[in-house]
């Protein structure tokens, strides 16, 4: 069994991890869609009568959650990529 460094960061892969992301996603996606679900109902009814239709409202209640998603983890990735350096020089040090 290979000896790892204290300085090696740990990979996040597994079936763990897989199964944490995946619950986390659906999460994200059912609050997300509640939010979207509620700013369509509150924007609608102020829009202009040509942009007053149900299409567009069913692609904002379908499309802005999954972009909110995305949002969401790039956030979340680039806070990991902020606290590992940090984590790493207290190891260190």
């Amino acid at each position: 069994m290979p000896f790892k460094s204290a300085s090696s960061p740990r990979s996040r892969v597994g079936c763990g991890f897989l199964c944490v992301s995946a619950v986390l996603t659906c999460v994200l996606l059912a609050i997300n869609g509640l939010i979207m679900m509620n700013l369509v109902n509150a924007v609608l009814p102020t829009l202009p009568e040509q942009w007053n239709e149900p299409r567009i409202a069913q692609a904002a209640v379908f499309l802005g959650p999954l972009v909110l998603l995305l949002i969401e983890w790039w956030v979340c990735d680039v806070a990991m990529d902020w606290l590992r350096p940090l984590q790493r020089a207290a190891d260190n040090g």
